[in-house]
């Protein structure tokens, strides 16, 4: 069972700030490493000095610290931060991703994650 959520609805998807790895790319044609800024269960924000046009879909492939499960998603570019006009300043340029079909499992998984509250950069 997979689940769309929408990562702009913060009342119920709240921003935390964790650094982790995450591999993408388009049909996995291409892969690209860049890394994230912050997270939730509805997507993640992703420093990136290739910053793909909004609504470019692609797939989505990362492990959370101290967890062997590794969480493939497909997921499209909800919103660019991009020089020299950025939407968030405190925020680096890069991309906000939307999960569009995250499973169940790894959404229990990212949540207890993010409620477990210790987040230590991987490299």
């Amino acid at each position: 069972m997979s689940v769309t959520l929408d990562p702009l609805d913060t009342r119920s998807n709240p921003r935390y700030l964790t650094r982790m790895a995450v591999f993408y790319g388009p049909y996995q044609k291409k892969i690209l490493t860049d890394y994230s800024i912050n997270m939730s269960t509805g997507g993640v924000f992703i420093e990136s000095s290739m910053i793909l046009p909004e609504d470019t879909e692609l797939t989505v492939k990362f492990n959370l610290p101290n967890s062997d499960t590794i969480i493939i998603a497909n997921a499209r570019v909800a919103w660019i931060n991009e020089p020299p006009l950025l939407k968030k300043v405190s925020l680096p340029p890069g991309m906000g991703l939307q999960f569009i079909d995250l499973s169940m499992g790894d959404m229990h998984t990212i949540r207890a994650f993010l409620d477990n509250g210790k987040f230590m950069p991987t490299w």
